[in-house]
């Protein structure tokens, strides 16, 4: 259109005549044919960036690993409605910027724009139902969506990862949203509810159920504090994973949901006194009685004393707590629960009382900072892959009888020490028994308790003393007491060697003075 005023220009300003009449038709020949070209090579990208494919009486959008820029999907092809966008079709298109939607689809299969980094913007048709899983996921620029009245199902993971999605609109007919929906979209910090919607509804940007019973999913961006209604009873699984959060307090009224506060940045957790279930103590969270730890908090770090009055850690009670650095488990607790401590990255020491009875499954798998730990002999029961991937643990001491090891069904033989340190041995003590050369893999070495020599005590050049013996294979402390009460630790020999002299020179400054050997 812009070249047909500049063609008629250019008529009106030559001679007339069968020649020039002639080469003016040639002219706008060429020229209509460069035009006619240049419309197909703005338009053929765009055909050719989006593939359909015909099933029964619709069409549905294939693989289209080229597409990039701003696209619209056809709502037709070769006369058949497209109505579904099918799985991958557009899966890691990296240029992909912008896509329209047309009300002819029905249906977003999963992982449709998964990882399409640049996609800022996205128009959903009006009559689309589902949006499958990880169909959005790894959009990291896109800002914001709105689900349209028609979506009824938003499948797990949809819009995972979306790390600049700061706002999500959720339509009236939404009945369904699976787990995990929005997790890790760090910037969502308003979820809004349809007020229509029979389902689902919003407060404060966080979802709820219609009643508001039941807290669904917390905003992953929000930050700070947040006190949960006292009209919730229940929190779903994750409800608040990945969140920035530094402190909750879980309402009066709140009865199940222990499992949403994993995988957070929660330093601390409070429980309103009339609550029935569950208590608080110092910022973890109990139940009630205090005597199940349920959950520390993932943010805490440091060392950490467990109460007395606990019996048994619950399970992923400190999983990725990866700040903690020591944990001390009194003779009070009797089990450690399935995953209690897995990939505390940090821990570098654990001293577990001598009345836990059981370890769990990956209790301690993937702590990388452990390099020993010695088992108590309560211990009756190691569960599967209880120190796999502990990749600095070598040192294993076993002070009783061979706990019994749970296999692992799925490889059909013993994981509990697989992935240890470099070298790592399992020491047990004369006198104990179950053991042989190997002990899940591991080599053993038999110890025996360290013994004064008979004859040997007495005073010493330099002080009062007596000599060691069956030291060989590990470190002896010797301690010493005044009232048989407390004991202090003098003297360690770390020194190889079946045997050693210990003195203590400052034995005249007592009026009595007991001493004992240990191994450490």
């Amino acid at each position: 259109m812009k070249i047909q005023p500049l063609m008629a220009l250019v008529v009106l300003s030559l001679p007339t005549g069968p020649g020039v009449r002639a080469a003016i038709r040639e002219f706008k020949a060429r020229t209509l044919g460069l035009l006619a070209l240049a419309c197909l090579l703005v338009a053929a990208p765009a055909t050719a960036q989006v593939n359909y494919a015909v099933s029964g009486n619709t069409a549905y959008v294939t693989e289209s690993p080229n597409a990039s820029g701003d696209i619209v999907i056809a709502s037709t092809f070769n006369g058949y409605p497209v109505t579904v966008i099918g799985i991958f079709a557009f899966s890691r298109c990296t240029n992909l910027t912008s896509v329209t939607i047309p009300n002819s689809v029905t249906i977003i299969a999963n992982t449709v724009f998964y990882d399409c980094i640049n996609l800022t913007n996205v128009i959903i048709g009006n009559s689309v139902a589902s949006i499958g899983e990880f169909a959005f996921s790894g959009c990291t620029s896109l800002t914001s969506v709105t689900i349209p009245n028609s979506v009824t199902s938003i499948k797990g993971l949809a819009f995972a990862r979306c790390t600049s999605l700061t706002s999500v609109i959720i339509g009236n007919s939404v009945t369904s949203i699976e787990g995990g929906a929005f997790s890790g979209c760090t910037s969502l910090t308003n979820l809004s509810v349809d007020a229509a919607n029979p389902v689902y509804s919003s407060l404060d940007g966080v979802l709820f159920d219609k009643a508001q019973t039941t807290l669904i999913t917390f905003p992953p961006g929000r930050s700070g504090s947040y006190v949960i209604p006292d009209s919730v009873t229940s929190i779903e699984g994750n409800a608040f994973s990945g969140t920035s959060l530094t402190s909750v307090t879980i309402g009066n009224s709140v009865t199940s949901g222990d499992a949403a506060f994993g995988r957070t940045s929660l330093t601390n957790l409070s429980v309103a006194a009339a609550n029935p279930v569950y208590g608080s103590l110092d910022g973890v969270l109990f139940d009630k009685a205090q005597t199940t730890l349920i959950i520390f908090p993932p943010g805490r770090g440091g060392s950490y004393v467990i109460p007395n009055s606990v019996t048994s850690i619950g399970q992923q009670a400190f999983y990725g707590c990866t700040s903690l650095t020591n944990v001390t488990i009194p003779n009070s607790v009797a089990s450690i629960g399935d995953r209690a401590f897995e990939n505390c990255i940090s821990l570098t020491s654990v001293t577990i009382g001598n009345s836990v009875t059981s370890i769990g499954d990956r209790a301690f798998s993937g702590c990388t900072s452990l390099t020993s730990v010695t088992i108590p002999n309560s211990v009756t029961i190691i569960g599967d892959a209880a120190f796999s991937n502990c990749t600095n643990l070598t040192n294993f001491t076993f002070l009783g009888n061979a706990p019994s090891l749970i296999p692992d069904w799925h490889v059909g033989g013993f994981t509990q020490f697989a992935s240890v340190g470099p070298g790592a041995k399992a020491y047990y003590y004369c006198g104990t028994t179950g053991w042989g050369t190997n002990y899940a893999g591991l080599p053993t070495v038999m110890l025996c308790a360290p013994q004064i020599a008979p004859g040997s005590a007495g005073v010493k050049p330099g002080g009062f003393g007596f000599t060691l013996t069956s030291l060989t294979n590990q470190t002896i402390v010797v301690e010493a007491s005044v009232n048989l009460v407390n004991w202090q630790p003098i003297w360690t020999n770390a020194l190889p060697g079946a045997s050693a002299e210990f003195v203590d020179p400052e034995w005249l400054q007592h009026s009595n003075r007991f001493y004992r050997a240990r191994s450490d």
